[in-house]
């Protein structure tokens, strides 16, 4: 076992390794957080990546004075590259760091065996000024996850079927599934850790399994609006008229994601009914689409592609809806209002689900 992670286990106060700030966060804690000298600021990570290019004036004061914090505090600073977890992963993250976070998704790092934990506004300032954590007790859960996944199925179904099941919530998941891809990974324990888990994270030695889930065994599942903790099966969404479709994100927006949607997608073309946006996670995977004609297929199609970041999953500018319309998502945030003060229709899904309804104009469950 990983002696951070012990120490996460049994409580106690331990030395952070990475800290993210981000544009996510409400400008009350924006001005929380840029009121401390920070313990470690070359560790600390400031990445503008919720809402770029700015969608409205507000948001460029709030990120304008991130930007002279980090200018001021020599804090590492990214603006535009992407989502800051995926920037943070492509940067070498190392098994067993302690990375602290503001948003819901912090576990998300847990797809290099890192340890992402997400804290209210005043504990991430605390940390920032004093370079420690002090943490409480979390009960392990420890799960190892066996046989193939279909090509038919997603990670997302897994880490729906363990939402949906409770036994994640309030515990420490440490998971053991050496056939997930590095991005299968990120999406598993960023949607687990945003549902109520302390935190997720994927790793490679063996230990004595709590649970043992076999993937062969999965159904397809969804998250209708509402809550992203709420889970149906699949099937409950068959027929729905989609308005909106949004393939980016943590969960569809890598390589493989985008790999996967030019497969479904090559020679064919949306329904002209759908809007459809297309968002690679970072910079790096946005040019590796290019170079593999990933992005030609989906402008052949009649999909908007976009500029690398969170983008529609975050919904505050790019991706709002009509009140009665329905948004189609990979992303991991479907509450009331997310994509427009009066709009409740987000559903999450699969990227081969979202992928499908974009071309048909209707959601299936399989």
């Amino acid at each position: 076992m990983i002696s951070k992670l012990e120490r996460l286990l049994s409580g106690g106060t331990v030395t952070w390794d990475r800290l993210l700030v981000t544009d996510g966060l409400s400008p009350e804690a924006v001005e929380q957080i840029t009121a401390v000298s920070p313990a470690a600021p070359d560790r600390v990570w400031v990445v503008i990546d919720h809402d770029t290019p700015a969608g409205s004036v507000a948001v460029a004061e709030k990120q304008k004075a991130l930007l002279d914090w980090a200018r001021q505090t020599g804090a590492v600073f990214r603006s535009g590259r992407g989502i800051g977890y995926a920037l943070l992963l492509e940067s070498g993250l190392r098994e067993g760091e302690i990375v602290l976070s503001g948003g819901a998704h912090a576990a998300a790092v847990g797809a290099a065996g890192a340890v992402g934990l997400s804290l209210p506004p005043a504990e991430l300032a605390g940390a920032l000024e004093s370079g420690q954590i002090s943490l409480s007790p979390a009960p392990p859960l420890r799960l190892a996850v066996t046989g193939p996944l279909s090509p038919y199925l997603s990670v997302r179904d897994l880490a729906w079927t363990l939402i949906r099941s409770g036994q994640c919530s309030g515990k420490a998941v440490v998971i053991r599934a050496p056939q997930l891809t590095a991005a299968q990974a990120m999406d598993l324990c960023g949607l687990l850790g945003a549902a109520g888990a302390v935190t997720a994270l994927c790793v490679r030695e063996d230990f004595p399994a709590d649970e043992t889930v076999d993937l062969t065994a999965l159904q397809p599942m969804a998250a209708p609006p509402g809550d992203a903790a709420r889970v149906v099966p699949a099937g409950e969404t068959d027929g729905l008229r989609v308005n909106q479709v949004f393939i980016g994100g943590c969960g569809g927006g890598s390589l493989e994601a985008l790999r996967e949607t030019a497969d479904l997608w090559r020679g064919r073309t949306v329904c002209p009914y759908v809007r459809v946006m297309v968002v690679p996670a970072t910079s790096s995977v946005y040019v590796q689409a290019l170079e593999e004609g990933l992005l030609d297929v989906f402008l052949d199609a009649g999909a908007l592609v976009m500029n690398q970041g969170c983008s529609a999953c975050w919904a505050q500018s790019q991706g709002r809806c009509d009140q009665a319309e329905v948004f189609v998502s990979t992303g991991s945030i479907n509450c009331a209002g997310w994509a427009g003060r009066a709009h409740s229709g987000i559903c999450l899904t699969t990227v081969r689900r979202a992928a499908q309804a974009a071309l048909s104009g209707s959601l299936y469950g399989s």
